[in-house]
């Protein structure tokens, strides 16, 4: 049983392939102007083994990939035939689909005279493999010469990157901006609150940090309104020292790939409706989930779509240490961490940045510290970013000050003690003290 989403163009060919296949048409939505995510909920109630899309008719075709995704999720075994009349040079969109394992695509080249219906019955009945599906995509082809290019010899398209600012990461060879993507296992598990947090641990050991809205909120748009001190920027806006990229369908990561970024942290949300193409993509790969019945629920079911030797690393918030020890060993041999008590992301949390040194071991550059003194160490002043409203700054600027003067009490009472040790050892090495116990021992004799 097939589906047909076409254009008035193709029409004919696929209604003479879908007969000559003996297979039955259950549903068929034929216009020039698709609206392809509001298709698809009429699509999941139907049974069917085969669709066939014609991706001109698709309004707006940055949408594909979603809809394919939740297509395959729900229809495990359905086969896909995209009809593509036209190059997607210089775009994501076909590279995302092959990604998600569709490969019978009828590009240009196959249906120069406007005529599919041979190619159709070939696809079927031969299926495509991924070395004949990637030519369709020029555009991943030349971006991936430009991007080794640029690795090779730091130039190209993207203009030149100084040395100091590229990554090399021992262990796997990284070189360049490093894309961390961070997806959780249901709706406001804290994904936004997990890739911010990330992006402020990466910031404060002194590297380019971006973090990207790849889900449909408002939640970058709350952050803005939120916090005094917002550079608005084109296209972002700059918050305590990280640019934050609000929502755009448009947007392409790869923009920001080859920029002035160390590292690139996408936020993308639940992952049953995130770009599942451009979270596979990413060097680093979160899924955060929680431990309550109803959120292991959802976290089995993810499981059993993943192979086991995926390279997800799974972070547990709101989790015990009992709860943590069970779940970790259920999930062996899968990476699975302990989300620390971090209720503001943009604070300094040493116990989450742990977590994060842990998770994130294989894409932190490998620089030794220069050694300091243990006064040093002491009186290192942390640096207060004024990125809160005023009466938040102004609560920071208490618990710091009450920080400082503990530590320069403890400092004094630590230098008096010293000094009490330094002049008693004095005292008792003396000749005179010598000489006073002499004078009292005789006393003691008469």
């Amino acid at each position: 049983m097939v589906a047909v989403i076409s254009s008035p163009k193709y029409l004919e060919d696929i209604d003479r392939a879908v007969e000559q296949l003996c297979k039955e048409v259950v549903f068929k939505k034929i216009d020039r102007d698709i609206d392809i995510l509001e298709e698809k909920n009429i699509i999941d109630k139907i049974n069917m083994d085969m669709l066939i899309l014609d991706i001109s008719c698709v309004e707006d075709p940055r949408k594909l990939p979603q809809f394919i995704r939740g297509i395959q999720m729900n229809k495990e075994s359905i086969r896909i035939i995209i009809i593509a009349p036209y190059s997607f040079s210089g775009n994501l969109i076909m590279n995302d689909l092959i990604s998600m394992g569709i490969y019978n695509i009828i590009g240009q080249e196959d249906q120069a005279d406007s005529h599919i219906l041979s190619s159709i019955i070939e696809l079927y009945e031969n299926p495509s493999t991924y070395a004949k599906a990637i030519k369709w995509d020029k555009g991943a082809i030349n971006r991936n010469k430009r991007e080794q290019e640029f690795i090779k010899t730091g130039e190209g398209r993207f203009g030149k990157k100084k040395t100091s600012n590229v990554i090399t990461v021992e262990k796997d060879k990284i070189v360049g901006t490093i894309v961390i993507a961070v997806a959780g296992t249901i709706s406001r598990i804290g994904t936004t609150h997990t890739a911010i947090s990330i992006g402020n641990f990466l910031l404060r050991n002194k590297n380019g940090v971006a973090v990207v809205e790849m889900q449909q909120s408002d939640a970058f748009e709350s952050i803005k309104n939120s916090y005094d001190n917002v550079e608005l920027k084109k296209g972002f806006f700059s918050l305590a020292g990280i640019d934050f990229y609000p929502y755009d369908p448009a947007f392409a990561v790869s923009d920001l790939i080859l920029g002035d970024y160390d590292y690139v942290v996408l936020d993308m949300g639940p992952y049953d409706i995130c770009d599942v193409a451009e979270f596979k993509r990413a060097q680093e790969r979160i899924i955060v989930s929680g431990v309550k019945d109803w959120e292991l629920d959802e976290l089995d079911k993810f499981l059993k779509t993943e192979s086991k030797k995926n390279a997800n690393k799974y972070l547990f918030s709101f989790c015990g240490d009992n709860m943590f020890q069970f779940v970790k060993g259920s999930m062996e041999p899968l990476y699975c961490y302990q989300a620390a008590y971090n209720p503001q992301p943009f604070d300094d949390n040493e116990e989450a940045n742990e977590v994060y040194e842990k998770i994130l071991c294989n894409v932190l550059p490998r620089i030794k510290e220069q050694e300091k003194g243990l006064l040093d160490s002491l009186l290192k002043k942390k640096e207060i970013i004024p990125h809160h409203k005023p009466i938040l700054l102004k609560r920071v600027e208490i618990k710091t000050t009450e920080k400082e003067e503990f530590l320069k009490y403890m400092i004094v009472i630590l230098l008096i003690v010293i000094l009490l040790v330094v002049f008693g050892f004095l005292v008792v090495t003396s000749p005179s003290f010598s000489g006073i116990k002499n004078f009292f021992s005789q006393l003691v004799k008469h």
